[in-house]
């Protein structure tokens, strides 16, 4: 009687542990998040997430932003306006559909994180975009505050900006939300942070299955506990060999890259932003009439071929000379045209 019930606790902690282990389903929706929508500008480009039928749309600013490519946007689009065909724009827009996976928002609704989930066309898989957003602004790198365990069962997350201790999971993988599939990156980089110090946490590309399993690692006075594995961009990412529990070879530095928190203090966003938010831009005809604009405005005029060259004549300095000395007037006919 005894072995039996001693049995049915060893299996119920067991089955206890492997449930929270087992990472939960991340629901991509088609609705555009709140943070998301509208039209926003880049180097290179201009994307808009349209509220209207969750539309996206993305027009690319080439020959150094002088010239707007309607490159991807709905069919519907081709009756409001027709597109340019010229050397620059391919024949037919690509057709992109996306869904959104809600990664953490903070409460105030400030800042928000997210994974894009692209459906390329003639593409038989998905590929994930992840971006984080802060205030008007759209980062590629950034962190994530907390383990994956407590943001996958609820994104929204509860910070305080005056305490950032403790783990950060790299979230960003993606080098831009482009027209093709892009190429994520093999390698990730989470942070640890602890009073001034910040350790470094290398990730890397596994066919592990992801689980919430923890890690931990020393810097020889004291123990920290962090996420074994990271999932990004569909990749799943760890820190630690094989079956392996314990990390090593951690960096530790005393100040970060150049950064930027939200305002609750569970986002921080690398680098500067790769997409602003165009103020008042919120719909298709927003999108179009900057692009009309951008392939409106006059040219440059071109650099002439052979460009037009001027003698170069050394001119003395005749103010210093005295005009009424005769000694003076031979000097001055002999330095014309030196």
């Amino acid at each position: 009687m005894k072995k039996s019930l001693l049995f049915s606790a060893v299996f119920s902690l067991a089955v206890a542990a492997f449930a929270q282990s087992v990472p939960a389903e991340r629901e991509a929706r088609a609705d555009i998040p709140e943070l998301l929508a509208g039209v926003w500008r880049g180097d290179d480009r201009l994307v808009l997430f349209g509220k209207d039928g969750n539309e996206f749309a993305a027009v690319l600013r080439v020959f150094s932003g002088r010239y707007a490519d309607r490159a991807a946007e709905p069919v519907s689009y081709t009756e409001y306006a027709t597109r340019d065909r010229n050397d620059t724009t391919a024949r037919v827009a690509e057709h992109i559909e996306i869904s959104y996976i809600t990664l953490a928002e903070n409460e105030s609704r400030t800042a928000g994180a997210y994974e894009l989930q692209i459906r390329y066309p003639g593409s038989g898989e998905y590929a994930y975009v992840p971006l984080a957003v802060i205030g008007g602004d759209i980062y590629l790198a950034f962190l994530v505050k907390g383990s994956a365990r407590d943001a996958d069962g609820q994104p929204v997350l509860a910070g305080d900006a005056d305490n950032r201790e403790g783990f950060w999971r790299d979230c960003g993988a993606a080098p831009g939300l482009l027209v093709s599939p892009p190429t994520v990156k093999k390698e990730r980089m989470g942070y640890y942070f602890s009073g001034d110090a910040f350790y470094h946490i290398r990730y890397w590309e596994t066919e592990m299955p992801f689980t919430y399993e923890q890690a931990e690692f020393s810097d020889g006075e004291q123990s920290f506990s962090v996420d074994k594995y990271v999932r990004s961009a569909g990749k799943v990412y760890t820190s630690c060999t094989g079956r392996r529990t314990q990390i090593r070879n951690i960096s530790k530095s005393s100040e970060l890259p150049a950064h930027r928190f939200d305002d609750d203090g569970i986002i921080c966003a690398f680098g500067s932003p790769y997409l602003v938010r165009v103020d008042g831009g919120e719909s298709r005809d927003d999108l179009l009439r900057l692009t009309e604009e951008t392939n409106s405005a006059p040219r440059p005029p071109r650099k002439s071929v052979f460009p037009v060259t001027f003698p170069n004549v050394r001119w003395p300095k005749y103010e210093e000379l005295d005009i009424y000395d005769p000694a003076t007037w031979n000097r001055r006919m002999l330095d014309v045209g030196k």
